[in-house]
């Protein structure tokens, strides 16, 4: 299941079932799971943990070295779960701190010539589109979808369900459910379409509404009554509480 062209380090740990591509890199600390797909010309270096199903490449870049001032050649990793698709010319880097990881969650997929940089987390059905670059730190909460050519600032979070429009400039965070364009991104409006197809639909989908508009009109108060109606507005409250770098203006 190996190319003969393939370099594979002995120390590696790959399952029985993997297939390694023609010009495929594996360094030494690097672990494969069951039925996982590496293409030609990848290369996993020193901390890529790859789950099972995973498809990577061609000519992926796993685990590079992270592109911080504080890194050390500390020990850290790159954990991408299970079923994962990461397809051709993407970079992910390593994380910066001892035994930090860059985590990619399941069942997402992310498109050709993305940069994903050190100690970003990526969670569950994510779906990143081709030309985006994401900073140290960044945070994609589970189902979001980064539409082509975004650009997303260091420690920003996007939340979960959130769409960004392409060619979008992320600086601050972006609420769960909600939708974002624009160079300098603001909110504009919930992603209705992406919420529908994962059935948030009727009452939910109503209070959720609610919500973004009294966002808008920074009605603390009727966000907390809400917030006592539904779970998902509790969910983006507590989201916009819980930010740093506060969160995108709207139109």
């Amino acid at each position: 299941m190996i190319h003969q062209t393939a370099i594979v380090s002995p120390k590696a740990i790959i399952a029985n079932s993997v297939e390694i591509g023609p010009y495929v890199v594996v360094e030494d600390d690097v672990v494969i799971a069951d039925n996982s797909k590496i293409l030609a010309g990848s290369i996993l270096q020193n901390g890529s943990r790859i789950g099972k199903n995973c498809l990577i490449g061609p000519y992926a870049s796993i685990a590079s070295l992270p592109m911080d001032s504080h890194f050390e050649n500390e020990t850290s990793f790159v954990e991408i779960a299970d079923d994962v698709e990461i397809r051709n010319y993407v970079s992910i880097s390593r994380a910066s701190g001892k035994n930090k990881a860059t985590v990619i969650g399941a069942k997402t997929m992310i498109m050709p010539y993305v940069h994903v940089a050190h100690n970003c987390q990526i969670g569950q059905e994510v779906v990143v589109v081709s030309g985006v670059r994401l900073g140290g730190h960044v945070e994609l909460a589970n189902y979001a979808f980064i539409s082509a050519n975004t650009l997303v600032h260091q420690f920003c979070r996007i939340g979960k369900y959130a769409l960004t429009a392409a060619g979008s400039g992320i600086n601050r965070d972006v609420l769960p459910f909600s939708m974002v364009y624009g160079h300098q991104a603001k909110h504009y409006r919930l992603n209705k379409i992406g919420l529908e197809r994962r059935g948030i639909v009727d009452k939910r989908y109503k209070l959720i509404e609610k919500a973004i508009r009294a966002f808008r009109k920074r009605d603390l108060e009727y966000l907390q009554e809400l917030a006592k109606q539904s779970d998902d507005v509790r969910d983006m409250l507590e989201f916009k509480q819980n930010s740093t770098r506060g969160i995108l203006s709207f139109v």
